[in-house]
């Protein structure tokens, strides 16, 4: 997993110049929107902001808004749909699939490519995380979807374990995903080097994994 780990910001294109007019204006106006929302999401969190802060970044009117997304939830569960397809898929994924030629260096590429991202200046923490904590993991469509965001994650590394050939992936990925989350919060308060110390301990429980 070579080169710069992408934050999702990073990934996404930037918001497009505006359309005024006809079918391709709505488009746009949606499309800058829910960029917009990204990036304010994932920068202050979802109950600092406001839909009049959005639409005032956007360049839209609330009804624009409005007719797009029927309410504030519906954006944030649109922005967990984009940060999935650009983060998780786009980025994770790939990074790991790319970080080597068996499964625990896939695995382990994961780690290498957070200690990056916890590097830059624009980290903010996980986007699925955050929106769970605010959730308070309640049940709610904000926090069920984060928490099915993070299950699809995890789901992906017991794929990927599943080569290592042990017993339980599942439990594994589990375990795996324990010390990525603690990590990204770790990293939050200051840790950047936390991935790197997360990394050595999910090597020694691969190489437990193995040996059982």
């Amino acid at each position: 997993m070579a080169g710069r780990a992408e934050t999702a910001a990073d990934a996404d294109p930037g918001p497009p110049e505006p359309v005024n007019h006809g079918a391709a204006g709505l488009a746009d106006a949606r499309e800058r929107t829910l960029l917009t929302a990204y990036e304010l999401f994932r920068s202050h969190g979802v109950t600092a902001v406001g839909v009049d802060r959005i639409v005032a970044d956007a360049g839209v009117a609330k009804t624009t808004l409005y007719r797009h997304f029927h309410s504030k939830e519906d954006l944030v569960l649109a922005v967990l749909d984009r940060h999935e397809q650009v983060w998780t898929h786009g980025w994770l994924e790939r990074v790991s699939l790319d970080g080597g030629d068996t499964p625990e260096a896939k695995i382990l590429a994961i780690f290498d490519a957070f200690d990056e991202w916890f590097r830059q200046g624009t980290y903010r923490g996980c986007l699925f995380t955050n929106v769970s904590v605010e959730a308070r993991g309640g049940s709610g469509p904000l926090g069920a979807t984060a928490a099915a965001r993070l299950r699809d994650i995890r789901q992906f590394i017991a794929s990927v374990a599943a080569e290592v050939g042990v017993a339980d992936p599942a439990e594994l990925a589990t375990r795996i995903q324990m010390l990525l989350l603690g990590a990204i919060i770790q990293a939050l308060n200051g840790n950047v080097g936390a991935a790197r110390s997360a990394r050595e301990v999910a090597k020694l429980l691969l190489e437990h994994a193995a040996r059982s």
